[in-house]
């Protein structure tokens, strides 16, 4: 598990560990040049550098990069400037131990890419830069994202803003950002995502008891194995809880289908979906592992049926595909009801999101799983706010509901009791109808667990193993069915397997 670390926090405990004389700057940098190049492999590369400690990074990692090959060759260019002294260091020993490596100091124009370049590193600005790019730098960041050259950014793509995640003018848009000792939240948050590419941490020696820095929780791959043990020889489906679901409306059968195998796929013991008598046949025969509770037209006839349900229910998921009809708003005014006086653990998606906006609160043991859409009703805002500001919107969702919160998107924002995860999971194939319907089922199939004893998470670690689950499927199922061609099936497919 990972934490991320804002840059003035990081500057801090540089600062500190310096100070304390636990490192240098020194080899800090010498540390970091190595996962720089490591990054880069062979060249010819071309190495675009600026004037303050994120060129001299650059400049020490093609020094580097010729040290340990004979054959390696590339350029350096120097954005005008005087250089910081760590950078002006690094130059010096660049042209003393790999005088092979050319050095051009740009004016107003900038030359042509060396031909053969295979590689181009961005070293111009680090996390530090608050200003927008402008002039020669911002050429060189639009030649670089033009070039289609494999780009290498040092720490963080130039131009990115290391704490939000913002474009300052112009970006570069990187196949591999190399970052250090922890993380930084702008290469997750807003533009991040697209122009991080692949995020590589490297460790620089920064001691641990020295870093007090505070920062968003990255579950990794690997806690899953720790999150979600292997099942006892020894169990039954009552070991691993039920789930009931309130889902489905005419035409939107689907929807209840997609999450109760989702449930199913992601280890809950019994699934049951409580859906309008005209669809159920529908969702039976689309996901006959499930059994369903026909409900009546009558309102109160149907919540009688509901609130038996309940009874036997570990926990609940609402909303998939159930409409907003007045039909659907009575119910879920009882259901709301009942809630709160029990402790009932319930996710809320879709249609329960838009309800409950209506409503405008709730109490409970409440999971919400809100697109920027819905978190926006739900908190009288727009969605262009919620997408500016996706961390203050999911502290504000759970703080408004009392409720563990997974604001979805590209990266999902989860907060729960305070406490604020990101969840780098998932590709832009699971971009499509029914995705979300498909998180659904794997959040209750959770809670259900953990109900039953099979599981023993806290919520906002059972948000991040959910969405872990959920977002490792789709890129499984991708590399079958490529970006365009995912389907919500197909990441029911592939949970079980991961």
């Amino acid at each position: 598990m990972r934490k991320t670390i804002t840059p003035s926090e990081m500057k801090r405990v540089e600062t500190q560990a310096m100070r304390a004389g636990r490192v240098t700057g020194d080899a800090l940098m010498q540390r970091a040049a190595w996962h720089v190049a490591r990054a880069v492999g062979r060249g010819p590369a071309l190495c675009v550098c600026g004037t303050g400690n994120n060129g001299g990074d650059g400049l020490a990692a093609m020094r580097l990069l010729a040290q340990q090959d004979p054959a390696f060759w590339g350029e350096c260019w120097l954005l005008p400037g005087a250089l910081s002294a760590d950078a002006a260091r690094e130059l010096e020993r660049l042209r003393t131990y790999a005088p092979r490596v050319k050095v051009r100091r740009l004016e107003a124009d900038e030359p042509p890419f060396p031909d053969g370049t295979r590689v181009a590193v961005d070293a111009m600005f680090g996390t530090g830069l608050s200003r927008p790019l402008e002039g020669l730098a911002r050429e060189l960041c639009v030649r670089l994202n033009q070039s289609g050259l494999r780009v290498v950014a040092v720490d963080i793509p130039s131009g990115l803003c290391g704490e939000t995640g913002r474009v300052l003018g112009a970006a570069v848009r990187a196949d591999e950002t190399v970052t250090f000792h922890r993380p930084k939240p702008g290469l997750y948050l807003g533009d991040g995502p697209d122009m991080a590419g692949r995020i590589t941490v490297g460790e620089i020696g920064l001691p641990a008891d020295l870093d007090d820095a505070d920062g968003f929780a990255l579950l990794e791959e690997s806690d899953l194995r720790a999150l979600l043990p292997p099942r006892r020889r020894v169990t039954h489906k009552g070991s691993y809880g039920r789930v009931l679901l309130w889902a489905g409306s005419p035409g939107m059968a689907g929807a209840a289908a997609l999450c109760a195998t989702a449930a199913l796929r992601s280890g809950a013991g019994l699934v049951t979906v409580a859906c309008p008598q005209r669809v159920m046949d529908t969702v039976q025969t689309l996901c006959p592992c499930a059994t369903c509770v026909p409900l009546q037209e009558d309102p109160g006839q149907a919540w009688a049926q509901m609130e038996a349900a309940l009874e036997r229910a570990d926990a609940l998921a609402a909303g998939c595909g159930l409409g907003t009809s007045p039909w659907a708003e009575a119910l879920m005014e009882r259901l709301m009801e009942r809630l709160s006086a029990c402790d009932l653990p319930a996710v809320l998606d879709a249609d329960a999101l838009n309800l409950l906006s209506r409503r405008g609160q709730a109490q409970g043991n409440l999971y919400l799983t809100p697109h920027p859409a819905e978190a926006a009703r739900l908190l009288g805002g727009t969605v262009g706010e919620i997408a500016a500001q996706p961390v203050e919107a999911a502290r504000a969702l759970s703080a408004r509901y009392g409720a563990a919160v997974a604001l979805k998107g590209a990266v999902s924002v989860l907060c729960a009791q305070n406490r604020v995860a990101l969840s780098p999971f998932g590709t832009p194939a699971m971009a499509k109808g029914g995705s979300g319907d498909v998180l659904t089922g794997v959040v209750a199939a959770l809670l259900a667990n953990r109900a039953a004893g099979a599981l023993d998470l806290e919520p906002l670690c059972l948000l991040q193993a959910a969405c872990a689950l959920h977002g490792l499927a789709g890129e499984r199922a991708a590399l079958r069915t490529g970006e365009r061609g995912l389907l919500a099936t197909d990441l029911c497919q592939e949970l079980g397997k991961i």
